[in-house]
């Protein structure tokens, strides 16, 4: 018994200040959102702030930038990964595995970047008086740096775009090529002996083999981009800001009377988050890509 339980019960102490602290904090903040606020003198239950962010103009604004960031961020990093993975998969079924391994690493390289250096290196390459617009200004496709698009810190953020774009891809190639290395090779001899191409064989074989799993990969970039803060803090404008930027934003500009409303688009945030997670999940779940693969 004690064995068994043993493990546990040298976690219970992490366990349970994580446990604490988060929902601490959260059922804080709730309390907080509904005007409950003992610092300022507030303890009644309203949801006076919750009625003041939806009738805002900016939260409908900061909400409208957020999906299409996130939505477009993940989109691109779900086609450049399923590129990748599947280019990986190529290449391993028709050369050397050392070289397959290298290749492999390659790609595997921007996981290891923190996504705020990530972010840097966007401004580098992609701001107007950065590496690219002077290389093109150099060549003399533009005349000046300035005739360069305007890609970073622009209303419509594709500079955030880019980076989650870029950084994102390998991580679903990560989680999808797991299932193109069950592919067995027979099926692509008998693709050959059928008639069919190399594209036939990823068109009629390849995806829809991947197609569960890099919609969940797919959808797993969206969560995270939609919550996520560095990055659209470093490469977004003033207005509109993305969710995460905006209640950081309003929970530093203004003084304790403002917090509640901050703490409040905090829970609605959250709540969004969540209910994304619960949909990735039932989708996991209802999507067992290896069944039957054995």
């Amino acid at each position: 018994m004690w064995q068994k339980s043993k493990p546990y019960l040298l976690l219970l102490p992490a366990i349970g200040t994580i446990v604490l602290l988060f929902f601490g904090g959260l059922f804080d903040g709730l309390l907080k959102s509904f005007g409950y606020f003992p610092a300022i003198g507030e303890t009644r239950f309203e949801a006076a702030a919750y009625t003041e962010l939806l009738q805002s103009s900016e939260f409908w604004a900061s909400l409208v930038l957020t999906l299409r960031i996130a939505a477009l961020s993940s989109l691109f990093a779900g086609v450049l990964g399923a590129i990748i993975a599947i280019s990986l998969f190529l290449l391993n079924e028709s050369t050397k595995s050392g070289t397959s391994q290298l290749w492999h690493r390659l790609f595997q390289l921007p996981l290891t970047i923190p996504h705020l250096v990530g972010g840097y290196i966007i401004v580098l390459l992609f701001m107007q008086s950065g590496f690219l617009s002077k290389i093109l200004a150099t060549a003399g496709i533009i005349d000046e740096i300035t005739d360069f698009p305007v890609l970073v810190n622009d209303p419509f953020g594709w500079g955030i775009i880019l980076t989650y774009a870029w950084k994102e891809a390998p991580f679903i190639s990560l989680m999808i090529y797991p299932v193109l290395a069950r592919i067995h090779r027979s099926w692509r001899e008998v693709a050959r002996v059928f008639g069919a191409g190399s594209w036939d064989f990823v068109h009629e074989i390849v995806l829809p083999a991947i197609l569960p799993a890099w919609t969940i990969a797919t959808f797993i970039v969206f969560v995270f981009t939609f919550s996520a803060f560095e990055v659209p803090f470093l490469l977004g404008v003033t207005y509109p800001s993305v969710l995460p930027v905006y209640s950081y934003q309003l929970y530093t500009s203004g003084t304790l009377a403002d917090r509640p409303e901050a703490l409040a688009l905090n829970i609605i945030l959250a709540a969004i988050t969540i209910l994304l997670g619960i949909v990735v999940y039932y989708f996991s779940k209802r999507w067992n890509v290896l069944k039957g693969w054995d």
